[in-house]
């Protein structure tokens, strides 16, 4: 096969993957949302708080040399454990 034989090809697969691409896409299709979004305590701390939970998460990930997909469910997990704890000593810290 030539070059200009292969560039022709080409531009000719190129052509049809972009023709296919929006005829497969179908309009008004939403993604689900995150199953836990409503009960997500992490996401509904203050700043601060999340800033501290993810910096020592971060840590105890470094201290453990995750890296990677495997660093990314650690810190994950142990945003939600902690933000839990969190909420969970939260009402018993304030009196009645």
């Amino acid at each position: 096969m030539t070059f200009t034989a292969r560039a022709a090809a080409a531009t000719a697969a190129i052509a049809v993957l972009l023709a296919a691409g929006p005829a497969s896409s179908q309009p008004g299709l939403a993604l689900p949302g995150r199953p836990d979004a409503a009960t997500d305590k992490f996401a509904t701390m203050d700043k601060p708080a999340r800033r501290a939970i993810t910096v020592a998460c971060s840590k105890e990930a470094d201290d453990q040399g995750l890296k990677g997909r495997a660093r990314g469910k650690f810190r994950s997990a142990c945003k939600r454990d902690k933000a839990a704890a969190a909420a969970a000593a939260a009402p018993a810290d304030k009196p009645k």
